[in-house]
């Protein structure tokens, strides 16, 4: 399948592309995300709890590689278009916004002694799939480059989140604005410095549920 570039942002790679994923392929994310999908949560910087916040309002699901092939193939096709080692990509997360649904301005990465970075260094680098057309509302923005993304189904946007250093890059800030007509669905994908390595709460409750 061929990638087709949009545009391009230089300030932080931002990167605006189609190609990645077919028609037939979004709606099969959907409906994966739509079972089993949970309020999604943030991580605390300093406590490293990950907890429910009035600044994201959305839900998610985290569907297993080995359940589901088509996340799998998605994942190694992310590997091959930003040229790094699947091993250090996150688990992916499908999210799903309906009316008022957002997330408030924010970082992917962390500060400098996050407790995160054990599990794999910084956040480098982020890769968002548009699985729909969102009638009114819920673009992406990035206010440091005056900079909005429209979702459209079958798009999607790669930007880093750090500098030469892999500290945080000030104008990776951005926001996921409040659907106002319709929904809006995404995969989301965080990409460490080095490989990722699940924290051991995580790990204990993956474990748990592939023995139930």
């Amino acid at each position: 399948m061929g990638v087709k570039i949009l545009s391009v942002n230089d300030s932080i790679g931002l990167v605006h592309f189609r190609g990645l994923i077919s028609d037939k392929e979004c709606s099969e994310l959907i409906a994966i995300g739509g079972s089993n999908a949970e309020p999604s949560e943030v991580v605390d910087s300093v406590s490293g709890v990950s907890q429910q916040t009035p600044g994201r309002r959305s839900m998610v699901a985290s569907p297993a590689a080995d359940s589901y092939p088509i996340i799998e193939e998605i994942r190694h096709r992310i590997a091959c278009f930003v040229g790094i080692a699947e091993e250090h990509q996150e688990p992916l997360q499908i999210l799903h916004y309906t009316p008022g649904g957002a997330y408030d301005i924010h970082y992917d990465s962390f500060l400098e002694g996050a407790p995160q970075l054990r599990n794999g260094g910084n956040r480098i680098l982020t890769v968002l799939l548009y699985l729909n057309d969102v009638e009114e509302g819920g673009w992406t923005q990035f206010p440091h480059i005056m900079t909005n993304i429209v979702p459209s189904a079958g798009t999607g946007i790669l930007f880093r989140n750090t500098d030469a250093q892999n500290l945080q890059l000030k104008e990776s800030l951005h926001a996921g604005l409040p659907v106002f007509e319709g929904e809006k669905w995404i995969v989301s994908v965080w990409i460490r410095e080095r490989a990722y390595l699940m924290p051991l709460a995580n790990r204990a409750n993956e474990i748990s549920r592939r023995t139930l």
